[in-house]
């Protein structure tokens, strides 16, 4: 017999409240002090959604929320909280402020206890999951405590088309992010009025936030990975990396390219890009059912190699997407249909203010796999569209 709890998480100030990933991706809500109780192998298995009480005080500063509502005299759903879970979809809501009591008799035919923090962090009050933890095993000593994360996390590294239609969605936004780049960067800028025009794009097309903090490197900072001040004036001859995806309805895209801030790169420029194009496309063809990520890496990094740039390509060519930018998953596993990954592979040669990175999203298919983005890569493309008649701000 075991049991799961999984924890929305706690507002902290003015701060904006993000739900933690795994509960949000089991019940799509966004309250803050919200649980969700699984239990298996018992007698009465439950599924039951903890909600927060009402709060008229909070909600004259913040608008109304989810709430657990209560019960009539006769024992029934009182409106509040069939409404609820009307709009969760949930039949079984209950009062987070009664968590303890809901717990009592699930603990104590239990064995396992799954709960979002890793064994390892149980040793340390590290946060709400860990605390709990620790407060339920003085209780229950009989408890064995199990990281949950690890089970969700393979749940999330497959996505379905509803998952996938949202990702398409963040990334279609990126993409007139990057449109909007090629049509407006030119020397004399400031990194931070790129990172602007993407961050209005984002919004003003309906994303929620962006996915990361935007990165904008140029001249000697196309070689920091992730570089996130953005304050350098760019020059003429500088090369810039544009990291950049944003999120839209919790799910995220990330996508780079690096652009000439002249409009043209120069011969050495070029020569480096088309390198990591082809490591680029090396990879893509090696992704499919049943390869690992380390042999989309590996062909990354021989294509690279062979090119005699291996010491300046030192990270992975890989990692999952989804709620999170690096979403999680078991790297151990083989690919399979519906995974999503990047493929970033890159060349920082410091010595010569020289970095190149070319990341897009891809999609493993029953067949092979297939780039979810349209954002153009190949240098005619580039320096076509970087030296076109320039338009207004863009909509």
């Amino acid at each position: 017999p075991s049991v799961a709890l999984l924890l929305a998480g706690e507002e902290h100030g003015l701060k904006k409240f993000e739900p933690d990933p795994n509960f949000f991706y089991l019940t799509g809500v966004e309250v803050s002090r919200a649980a969700l109780l699984i239990t298996a192998g018992q007698p009465k298995p439950a599924d039951i959604l903890l909600l927060p009480p009402s709060d008229p005080a909070k909600e004259r500063w913040t608008g109304r929320a989810l709430t657990a509502g209560g019960l009539t005299p006769s024992a029934q759903p009182d409106p509040e909280r069939l409404e609820s879970s009307r709009l969760t979809g949930h039949p079984n809501i209950g009062a987070y402020h009664e968590l303890d009591e809901v717990l009592l008799r699930p603990l104590k035919d239990a064995e396992f206890l799954y709960v979002d923090c890793p064994e390892e962090a149980l040793l340390a009050p590290l946060g709400a999951s860990q605390l709990l933890a620790q407060r339920l095993r003085t209780h229950y000593p009989h408890l064995q405590v199990r990281h949950v994360g690890r089970l969700v996390a393979e749940l999330r590294r497959v996505k379905d088309e509803h998952e996938l239609a949202l990702m398409r969605r963040a990334m279609e936004i990126t993409a007139k992010a990057h449109a909007a780049i090629l049509g407006h960067l030119r020397p004399g800028q400031f990194e931070y009025e790129i990172q602007a025009l993407v961050e209005y794009v984002f919004t003003a097309s309906g994303a929620q936030s962006p996915a990361f903090p935007s990165i904008i490197g140029s001249g000697p900072y196309s070689c920091t990975l992730h570089y996130e001040r953005n304050r350098r004036q760019m020059q003429p001859g500088d090369l810039v990396v544009c990291d950049i995806g944003c999120r839209k309805d919790y799910y995220c895209a990330d996508v780079t390219r690096t652009y000439p801030v002249s409009g043209r790169f120069t011969p050495r420029q070029r020569e480096v890009y088309e390198v990591v194009l082809g490591a680029h496309r090396a990879a893509v063809k090696a992704a499919k059912p049943g390869a690992y990520v380390r042999d989309v890496h590996a062909a990354a990094l021989d294509h690279i190699a062979r090119a005699g740039y291996a010491p300046y390509f030192f990270h992975g060519t890989s990692h999952y997407l989804g709620i999170e930018a690096h979403d999680p998953g078991s790297y151990q596993k083989p690919l399979e249909p519906g995974v999503v990954i990047t493929i970033e592979p890159g060349i920082y040669i410091a010595a010569e203010n020289l970095g190149i990175r070319i990341e897009n999203d891809l999609l493993i298919t029953e067949t092979g796999s297939a780039i979810m983005t349209d954002i153009p890569m190949d240098v005619p493309d580039i320096e076509g569209l970087l030296q076109a008649p320039r338009g207004g701000f863009p909509l």
